[in-house]
C-alpha cells in the first residue's frame, strides 16, 4: 500500500520520465504527441496503483481474519 501511495503522489513525474526513457533513450516509440503518451502512461500507472492498493487492503483483511 505504501508503494501505491508513493506512486499516486509522484505519478505525473514517473509517467513523464517513463515516456522520456521509451522515446528518447531507447527509441522504442516514435514521438507523436508527448502529452498523450504521458497521459497514457499515467493511466497505466494508475491501474497498477489501484492493483497494489487493493492487494494491500486484501492482505490486511486476510491477516486480521486469520488471527
Amino acid at each position: 500500500m505504501l508503494v501505491a501511495a508513493v506512486w499516486f503522489v509522484f505519478r505525473k513525474r514517473i509517467a513523464a520520465y517513463q515516456v522520456y526513457l521509451i522515446t528518447e533513450k531507447f527509441k522504442v516509440l516514435p514521438v507523436r504527441d508527448a502529452a498523450e503518451q504521458v497521459r497514457g502512461m499515467e493511466l497505466l500507472g494508475m491501474l497498477f496503483c489501484v492493483l497494489l492498493f487493493v492487494a494491500g487492503v486484501l492482505l490486511m483483511v486476510l491477516r486480521t481474519m486469520l488471527r
